[in-house]
């Protein structure tokens, strides 16, 4: 499993501007983790939206993270819709052998302990 694009970066960001002890701004991030401003911009937006950053524009201007206890499980959320191992975690999915499946209950167990374990990472760990 691997997490996608838009989850590791929006952390890198948020990581960053936890961790600064000056508002930076998406220029200054981007030197940082080497993640384009333009998409920087675009996770940075979203961020906000979701009252997760707020933004300041001016000279002293930059982002601050409003909310610190955004989790990880969070940012998959947002980003992705969630944790799905396979296809037959979702309720709506159609298959003939779901009730028969032997790997189903499985699957089922594991995306629950992976969703807990990402729902106890904080920004606050980093």
């Amino acid at each position: 499993m691997k997490l996608p694009t838009k989850v590791r970066y929006s952390l890198r960001l948020l990581i960053e501007i936890k961790n600064s002890e000056k508002m930076l701004t998406l220029s200054e991030i981007s030197k940082l983790t080497k993640i384009s401003e333009n998409y920087l911009k675009q996770l940075a937006a979203v961020l906000e939206k979701k009252g997760i950053l707020k933004g300041k524009k001016g000279p002293n201007g930059g982002y601050v993270i409003v909310n610190d206890k955004v989790s990880l499980m969070d940012l998959i959320e947002i980003f992705s819709g969630g944790v799905q191992l396979a296809p037959c975690i979702d309720e709506q999915y159609k298959c003939e052998l779901i009730n028969s499946c032997r790997a189903r209950g499985t699957w089922l167990k594991l995306n629950t302990q992976i969703s807990e374990l990402f729902k106890s990472i904080t920004l606050k760990d980093f």
